[in-house]
């Protein structure tokens, strides 16, 4: 059943819906969803891109919405020469240390640096925008975006014991390596938006936080969809 935000968000942005989708000169539409380890980002996108999708059908826009998350790994590691895993080694949100970085360096292998790593992934995230109709997960995509004005910026939040529950149930941990894994995935996570961010608040790069405890995946996408909607990103 609906609630009543929702049916009155509805019948609000139906009054003030702008006929106009997003301008040919300007990037995107974009969505980006960050989230705090254990909620359902992927989850949420992929559901989000199938209902943007039918809507711009219905208007008889065949244009179809995607959503990205392990594809910017992917891509990165070609445009850097390196294996998906290893790629994806190397940005696993871990700070390394001085000591980390110099075996690195002495390696024979290729090992680019932190900051290459970076770039090439803040440039294949740009370039996905600015082509439009794309959900980003993840990757500091905010803050790469954020200027776009075709684009609507997410955070999935939830408690920790919640968050912990649910990556117990899914990766088969006790509950307290699931405690322990959530807060270390969200200091690694937080230090590579820093790079990006440079450690400023959240309410700077964000336009809508959801509680993943209090919320179902479909009250989620729902509001989603009618802010998108009264944006123009669904024409």
């Amino acid at each position: 059943m609906d609630n009543l935000f929702l049916k009155y968000m509805r019948e609000r942005t139906g009054r003030r819906k702008s006929p106009k989708g997003p301008t040919f000169d300007s990037p995107g539409p974009v969505i980006t969803i960050s989230r705090e380890y254990g909620c359902p980002g992927r989850r949420i996108a992929k559901k989000l891109a199938q209902t943007l999708t039918e809507k711009n059908k219905a208007q008889g826009n065949k244009r179809e919405w995607r959503w990205i998350s392990k594809e910017i790994i992917e891509e990165s590691a070609r445009e850097l020469k390196l294996s998906p895993a290893l790629m994806k080694e190397l940005s696993e949100y871990k700070e390394r240390t001085f000591f980390e970085n110099l075996a690195l360096f002495f390696s024979d292998e290729y090992y680019p640096s932190d900051v290459k790593i970076k770039n090439t992934i803040a440039k294949f995230i740009y370039n996905a925008s600015v082509e439009g109709n794309v959900i980003i997960v993840g990757r500091a995509a905010e803050a790469i975006t954020k200027n776009f004005v075709n684009s609507l910026h997410i955070k999935l939040k939830a408690p920790l014991e919640w968050r912990a529950q649910k990556v117990a149930d899914a990766l088969g941990m006790t509950l307290q390596e699931a405690r322990r894994e959530a807060i270390e995935m969200d200091h690694r996570r937080d230090a590579f938006r820093n790079y990006f961010e440079k450690e400023r608040p959240d309410i700077d790069y964000f336009d809508l936080f959801f509680n993943c405890a209090t919320l179902s995946d479909e009250e989620i996408i729902e509001s989603i969809v009618i802010l998108a909607e009264s944006r123009g990103f669904v024409v």
